[in-house]
């Protein structure tokens, strides 16, 4: 009898247990955190970071429109913008003459349209066609990729090879290589 009474004593005891592991799994698995447990993503909150990164936005019809490097990029959730620390750009134009360049830090607005470089903007244009190399500095610069364009509102500092010339606002357009000023111009030439 005494052997019965131990395995039936075994059995329930197993029985109990097989009972309150499945209750805990089933708890487990169905419970919903209290809302105070949970993250609620807000606008300035980051839903994914990224360093050391390369993107390439490459258009059908006239092959690369822009190489973006940097440190590290944010994006953000409700906004739908990205940040992005010391960013390294490549704009291109017509005929793959491009426009390269790095600045303090950058935004990215959500559809990739528009990219905005701010502090210490510094861009080297290639040669195009008869018109020599320049080098541009301003502290922000926006760039529209829909329409292949930059402005600023900002003083432009840009360099040549024997010229610099000083304005405020400027637009550009990447294809043709023209740039346009508002106000303020200056500009100093030496003869070779």
């Amino acid at each position: 009898m005494p052997k019965t009474l131990f395995r039936t004593l075994w059995v329930f005891a197993l029985m109990v247990f097989a009972a309150l592991s499945w209750q805990w799994l089933e708890d487990g698995r169905t419970s919903i955190d209290p809302a105070e447990n949970t993250v609620a993503m807000a606008k300035n909150q980051t839903d994914y970071y990224l360093e050391d990164f390369n993107i390439v936005n490459v258009d059908n019809h006239q092959g690369h429109v822009y190489e973006l490097h940097g440190k590290t990029l944010s994006h953000y959730y409700n906004g739908g913008n990205s940040t992005v620390e010391q960013p390294i750009v490549r704009v291109y134009g017509a005929q793959q003459q491009h426009w390269q360049g790095s600045a303090d830090s950058g935004e990215i607005t959500a559809d990739f349209s528009t990219l905005k470089l701010t502090g210490n903007v510094d861009l080297y244009r290639d040669r195009v066609s008869d018109q020599a190399p320049i080098q541009l500095e301003t502290e922000s610069i926006t760039i529209n990729n829909a329409d292949n364009t930059m402005h600023t509102s900002d003083t432009v500092l840009i360099k040549s090879e024997n010229w610099s010339f000083r304005a405020n606002r400027m637009q550009a357009d990447v294809n043709s290589g023209k740039l346009a000023f508002d106000t303020g111009v200056e500009a100093d030439y030496e003869l070779q």
